[in-house]
């Protein structure tokens, strides 16, 4: 598959790191912002635009003439599907969406961000083929190719990997300050997390470590009578996936029953 020049349409931060890339591997690439291109010699165009324009683009594109069977589309959506592109389906081009499993919250002239992370295509036969090369030639791995059902339970994953440990780290900030930690408890816990993914990365769930998975319910408690609103919520819930976790690993009954009790009460 010839993948020789590329179009891509979003100058934000996603397109604009895919265009350094590209450019770098060798490929002919036009950037553009939301306006309708002309992509008559391009093969593969790439729409790098927030969610709720892509329908947008794809609706102009198809007003526009610009498209036609010889193309390919893809969209960088981690969330939606080959659909958000339907108003360029009687061009009888082949769709779909190419999402790379990374954030892109700062701009960066470091083009290895893409290298070894995972690619994940939805789509046509050809899109799925042509997002395999674009993948293999930005240097992504593992490739996963995931249905459009399954798109939406993929973008919560990524939410809790990525957005929700921003959240976590904030709230441990706020409590260490409350602790009395004053202006270090910026920097402090940040080892902690490091070497937590480190070691998750390492053996998976036995990287779990704490008083729930000690079975200490002391501690918990104690935890439980300093924590409110929010905080404690999230807390209890984060706990009882904690105890399943640590059940798994063969928490003693007895123990696991104490933690419970107080993760349930609440």
């Amino acid at each position: 598959m010839t993948l020789d020049r590329v179009a891509i349409i979003g100058a934000g931060r996603v397109g604009l790191t895919l265009a350094r890339a590209l450019i770098r591997s060798g490929t002919i690439v036009n950037v553009f912002g939301r306006e309708v291109p002309t992509v008559d010699q391009a093969d593969l165009v790439l729409i790098a635009v927030p969610d709720d324009a892509i329908g947008d683009v794809a609706t102009r594109l198809a007003r526009a003439g610009t498209i036609t069977g010889r193309h390919i589309v893809l969209h960088t959506s981690g969330l939606r599907d080959r659909s958000a592109l339907a108003a360029l389906e009687p061009t009888g081009a082949a769709l779909g969406s190419w999402h790379p499993l990374q954030t892109f919250a700062m701009p960066t002239d470091d083009l290895d961000v893409l290298v070894g992370i995972a690619a994940v295509i939805e789509g046509d036969g050809r899109a799925l083929e042509a997002g395999r090369a674009l993948a293999e030639r930005l240097g992504l791995q593992p490739i996963v190719e995931i249905t459009a059902a399954g798109k939406p339970a993929y973008h919560a994953a990524a939410v809790f990997a990525s957005n929700y440990l921003v959240v976590l780290a904030e709230i441990a900030r706020h409590l260490g300050i409350e602790a009395g930690a004053g202006a270090a408890s910026a920097e402090m816990f940040r080892p902690l997390m490091q070497r937590t993914l480190s070691n998750y990365s390492h053996v998976g769930v036995a990287s779990l470590t704490g008083p729930i998975k000690r079975g200490d319910a002391g501690t918990v408690e104690r935890h439980l009578a300093v924590l409110t609103g929010d905080q404690r919520t999230l807390y209890l819930a984060l706990g009882r996936e904690a105890l399943r976790l640590a059940r798994q690993a063969g928490l003693e009954p007895a123990m696991a029953t104490a933690i419970e009790r107080l993760l349930t009460a609440g």
